[in-house]
């Protein structure tokens, strides 16, 4: 397996396609909005992991509006690549990223029965963050888009 650096110009057509397995619901409206763009202003980074030429993972950060020192991981990984670590890889990298361009906080938004997303966040030393923290960093959040959803936190 191999990480690397996303590249939309390159890899577009491969996150795509990891998307597409893991929500197959989706319209390729919905794809393409989810396809990262590392000139977006708030992007810190995004890492992808490749295996056999493809695209089985990626994570990315991106900071909050108006709050530089906080960040939101996304991680995901491919349904048949799953429980082989690659989730852990991919967040760990980014998260060593983030710290070197002055990220602080990192935060994780899911669904609450998103198992396997709450799962990987408690082992990469995520926690569930004060009530006075998610009210400071609300109007950042995208917790809107969710239907039942949860904040996880760790300080990097």
């Amino acid at each position: 397996m191999k990480i690397i650096d996303y590249s939309k110009k390159e890899m577009s057509k491969g996150v795509i396609e990891l998307f597409s397995s893991i929500y197959p619901n989706w319209t390729m409206e919905e794809l393409n909005r989810i396809d990262y763009d590392e000139n977006h202003q708030l992007h810190v980074t995004t890492k992808v992991a490749i295996i056999n030429d493809q695209i089985v993972g990626q994570a990315n950060i991106f900071r909050l509006l108006n709050n530089p020192t906080i960040a939101n991981l996304g991680y995901h990984v491919h349904p048949d690549y799953r429980r082989r670590g690659i989730g852990i890889k991919l967040s760990t990298k980014a998260m060593k990223i983030a710290k070197k361009n002055g990220i602080k906080t990192i935060i994780v938004q899911t669904e609450a029965d998103n198992l396997g997303a709450i799962v990987l966040a408690r082992k990469l030393g995520f926690e569930i963050p004060p009530k006075s923290f998610v009210e400071k960093i609300k109007s950042g959040l995208k917790m809107h888009r969710l239907k039942n959803s949860i904040c996880l936190y760790k300080r990097i």
